[in-house]
């Protein structure tokens, strides 16, 4: 699976795009931070200073998502690690 992207919300309402873009290599990707109106991607239009502002809390709505996901307890007997996962699916 990959993972094409998140559209996040200000408190402002505006919303945003992180795009995620595998470039020609194997390993690592680029994140794009685009506008989104009306469905469609449009280029951000702030200062320096904002956009700084914007991708910081950006990243820590990320950041809060990851961590509110469920993990695999091993008390369970489902845990998995992400590297067994990533071999058997890689």
């Amino acid at each position: 699976m990959n993972v094409k992207g998140f559209i996040i919300e200000d408190d402002e309402g505006r919303e945003f795009v992180v795009v995620c873009e595998r470039p020609d290599r194997q390993f690592g990707g680029a994140f794009l931070l685009r506008g989104w109106q009306r469905r469609r991607l449009v280029p951000l239009h702030y200062s320096e200073r904002e956009l700084r502002r914007i991708v910081g809390k950006v990243l820590i709505s990320l950041d809060d998502l990851f961590k509110s996901l469920p993990r695999c307890s091993s008390s369970t007997g489902m845990h998995l690690s992400l590297e067994k996962v990533r071999r058997h699916h890689g």
